[in-house]
C-alpha cells in the first residue's frame, strides 16, 4: 500500500494540469533567441547603413582623385603652353624679312604640347579645341615662318595660355569644395557610426538590465516566499505575473505551498481526531466505572431501604426507606447519564439524531465547573430527521463552538442564556449557536478554530458559517445534509 506522501509527491512531480501550455515564444530560451536575432538584424541593418554611407565616401573620394590628376595635368599643360608663349614671343619680335627654318625649342614645345592635351582629353573634350587652334598655327607658321605667322602663333598661345589659367580657377574652386564635402561626409559618417553604436549599446543595454533585473527580483522574491514556506508562513500566495519558466515555477511554489497546508491540516486533523478519541475512551472508561462503583452500594442500600419499608410497625423507617429510595434512583439517573454522555461515538458515518447529540453535548458541557454559570437553552425541532453523517465530527464541532462560546460569556460577564436551535430546511438541517458575547470569529487563533471544524465538516458535505452580528452577538451556523447521497465528493 502505497503512502499517501508518495502519491502526494508524485502529483506535484507532475505538470499542473490547470495551466495552458507554455508556447514556444514564451520560453527564456526562445526570448533569448529573439534578442540575439534582433541584436543580429540591427547590426545588419546599421553595418548596411553604414556601408552605403563608405560607397558615397568612396564615390566622393574618387571623383577628388579625378580633379587631382585633372589639376596636376592642367598644370603641366599650363607650364608648357606658357614656356612656348615666350619662346614664340621673342622669336617674333627677332625675325624680319626671309624665311628663316623653325628653331629646334618650338619643334619639342608643340610636341610636347599634343602630348600634354592629348593627356587632358579624358577630363573634358573641349580640350581638343585648344589644341587644334594651336595645331593651325603651328601648321601656318611651319609652312610659312613668316613674321605674321609668328604674331598669329604667339596670339594663339598666349589665348590658349588664358583659357588654361581660367579652367585651372575653376578646377580649384571645384577642388576645395569637393575636399570640404567630403570632410564633411567623413566626419558625418563618423558620427553617425558612433550614434548608432550607442544608441544600439543604450537600447539593447536597457532591454537586458529590464530583463534580468526582473528576472533577478522575482526569483528574488521566489527565494524569499520559499523561505516563508519553510518557516511555516504559507498564509500568502506569491503574486505570479510572467507567463515563462520561472512563472511555471511560482505556480509550483504556491501550490507546493498549498499542498503542504493541506497535508499538515489533515495530519493536525488526524491528531486532533485522535486524541479527542482518547480522551473519549478515558472519560467513558472513568464514567463506566464511577456508574459501576456507585451502583452497586446503591443496590445494597435500595435492599435495605425495601426491607425496612416493609415493617409495617415502622413509620419512620418507611419514610427514611422512601428517601433512600429517592435518593438511589436520583444517584443511578445521574450515573446512567455520566456513562450515556461520555461514551464515545464512531468515526463512520450513520443515522444520527442530531436532537440527542445536541442534548448529549450540552449534558456533557455541563459538567465542566468553568461554565456551570452559563445557562444553555435548547429549541428543537421535534420534527428534526435523523441524518447521515459522522456523529463523531457533529459533537466535536458543537462542543469546540459551545467551548468557545461559554468563555466568551465568562469573560465578559454576561447574564444573558446561550441558545441552541434546531431545524429542518428541505434537504438539509441547521443547527445553531447563539451566544450574547463578542467573540470576534476573524481573530487568529479563532480563524484556526473555524479552519479545524470546517476541516471536518466539508467532507460530511456540511458547512459551516461563522458571524459576529450586532448587539454584539456570536452566531454559529452549521448545516448538513440529510442524506449521504447530497454530498458533493
Amino acid at each position: 500500500m502505497q503512502s499517501p506522501f508518495q502519491s502526494q509527491g508524485r502529483r506535484m512531480a507532475e505538470p499542473d494540469a490547470g495551466l495552458p501550455p507554455l508556447g514556444a515564444w514564451r520560453s527564456l530560451r526562445a526570448r533569448g533567441w529573439i534578442a540575439a536575432l534582433a541584436l543580429l538584424a540591427y547590426l545588419l541593418v546599421s553595418a548596411g547603413y553604414v556601408a552605403h554611407e563608405r560607397m558615397r565616401l568612396l564615390e566622393s573620394l574618387q571623383a577628388l582623385e579625378a580633379l587631382q590628376r585633372h589639376d596636376k595635368a592642367l598644370a603641366l599643360a599650363e607650364a608648357a603652353v606658357g614656356g612656348a608663349v615666350v619662346d614664340v614671343a621673342e622669336l617674333s619680335s627677332a625675325a624680319g624679312g626671309g624665311d628663316p627654318p623653325l628653331p629646334q625649342e618650338i619643334v619639342l614645345y608643340m610636341e610636347t604640347c599634343t602630348r600634354l592635351f592629348a593627356a587632358l582629353d579624358e577630363f573634358d573634350p573641349a580640350y581638343a579645341l585648344l589644341q587644334r587652334s594651336i595645331q593651325r598655327s603651328y601648321e601656318g607658321l611651319r609652312a610659312a615662318p613668316a613674321r605674321a605667322n609668328w604674331i598669329d602663333m604667339r596670339e594663339t598661345l598666349h589665348h590658349t595660355t588664358e583659357a588654361l589659367e581660367a579652367r585651372r580657377h575653376a578646377l580649384g574652386e571645384r577642388l576645395r569644395a569637393l575636399n570640404d564635402g567630403y570632410q564633411r561626409e567623413s566626419d558625418r559618417m563618423t558620427l553617425q557610426s558612433m550614434l548608432l553604436a550607442v544608441a544600439g549599446f543604450v537600447l539593447f543595454g536597457s532591454l537586458a538590465a529590464w530583463f534580468f533585473g526582473r528576472l533577478a527580483r522575482d526569483i528574488g522574491a521566489l527565494e524569499s516566499h520559499a523561505r516563508r514556506i519553510v518557516r511555516g508562513e504559507r498564509g500568502v500566495v506569491l503574486p505570479v505575473r510572467r507567463d515563462d519558466e520561472v512563472g511555471r515555477l511560482m505556480h509550483a511554489v504556491n501550490r507546493m505551498a498549498s499542498d503542504l497546508d493541506e497535508r499538515e491540516r489533515r495530519i493536525e486533523l488526524e491528531g486532533e481526531r485522535r486524541a479527542h478519541a482518547e480522551k473519549m475512551r478515558s472519560v467513558g472508561a472513568l464514567a463506566a466505572g464511577v456508574a459501576h462503583e456507585v451502583n452497586n452500594p446503591l443496590a445494597v442500600i435500595s435492599g435495605v431501604a425495601q426491607s425496612l419499608q416493609a415493617a409495617p410497625d415502622a413509620a419512620a423507617a418507611s419514610a427514611a426507606a422512601t428517601t433512600i429510595l429517592e435518593q438511589a434512583q436520583r444517584a443511578a439517573q445521574a450515573a446512567r447519564m455520566l456513562a450515556d454522555a461520555a461514551a464515545p461515538y464512531s468515526a463512520a458515518t450513520d443515522w444520527v439524531d442530531l436532537n440527542a447529540l445536541v442534548r448529549r453535548v450540552v449534558q456533557l458541557h455541563g459538567y465542566d465547573k468553568r461554565y456551570r454559570a452559563v445557562r444553555v437553552e435548547l429549541d428543537l425541532d421535534p420534527q428534526l430527521p435523523a441524518v447521515r453523517t459522522s456523529a463523531d465530527a457533529v459533537q466535536q464541532v458543537l462542543m469546540q463552538w459551545l467551548a468557545i462560546g461559554c468563555e466568551a460569556l465568562v469573560h465578559e460577564g454576561r447574564g444573558a442564556p446561550a441558545t441552541l436551535r434546531s431545524r429542518a430546511e428541505a434537504d438539509r438541517v441547521e443547527l445553531m449557536l447563539c451566544f450574547p458575547a463578542a467573540a470576534e470569529p476573524w481573530r487568529d487563533e479563532r480563524q484556526r478554530d473555524a479552519l479545524l471544524t470546517r476541516a471536518m465538516i466539508e467532507p460530511l458535505g456540511g458547512r459551516l458559517v461563522l458571524a459576529q452580528d450586532a448587539g454584539p452577538a456570536l452566531r454559529v451556523q452549521l448545516t448538513l445534509p440529510i442524506a449521504e447521497a447530497d454530498r458533493k465528493e
